[in-house]
């Protein structure tokens, strides 16, 4: 048996990312230091995170989602000026889960725009994730080319710290179209035992 708590986050590994209307206005990213897998970063463009306790009958679980605020500059006399922020709706994450065979499977679904910029695409990914009662997990599903994704557990009845499971991270912002559909990363299928740990 485990208590555990799973993050599934995405965000954009670059200090900027341009507006795709107008060359004289740009949005912030999460940090171009920002690789993926950083349980303790507050940067990011969504996030769920389910806390799960396996001793119980049904998997006592319980989930909260976020979005980051996302903030647009613009070019004035030669300098970057913020003026305007907005934060989307956490509606735009969502997820159901069920017990079947003793098994924990967690449908998780985001489809998340730039608040600022109408008919944006969407951020989008479709994962279900699989527990275990010992805390093995199991994610498998479909995301877009764009932003970066991670996937991240940790076992506290296990007092390890956390560990990476999955990480997809574009290599440049010539990457920002495969916002648009179709999700072209897939099948993601990526397991990981209790008993295995990498710590960050």
């Amino acid at each position: 048996m485990a208590k555990l708590e799973l993050r599934l986050r995405t965000f954009i590994p670059f200090d900027y990312a341009p507006h795709p209307l107008n060359s004289n206005q740009r949005f912030h990213g999460d940090g171009k230091d920002r690789l993926g897998g950083e349980w303790h970063s507050s940067k990011y463009r969504t996030s769920q995170s389910f806390m799960i306790d396996t001793s119980k009958a049904n998997y006592i679980t319980s989930a909260t989602s976020n979005t980051g605020v996302t903030i647009l500059e613009e070019l004035q006399n030669g300098k970057w000026v913020k003026i305007k922020s907005k934060q989307q709706s956490t509606d735009t994450i969502q997820y159901a889960s069920e017990v079947i065979d003793d098994i924990l499977y967690i449908n998780c679904k985001c489809a998340s725009n730039n608040p600022l910029v109408t008919g944006s695409p969407d951020i989008d990914y479709q994962f279900t994730l699989k527990v275990t009662r010992t805390g093995s997990v199991r994610i498998k599903g479909y995301h877009d080319g764009f932003p970066g994704y991670e996937f991240m557990r940790n076992i506290y009845s296990m007092n390890k710290g956390p560990e990476t499971i999955y990480v997809h991270k574009p290599k440049s912002l010539d990457e920002i179209n495969k916002l648009f559909p179709p999700m072209d990363i897939g099948l993601v299928d990526v397991g990981r035992p209790y008993d295995s740990w990498v710590n960050n």
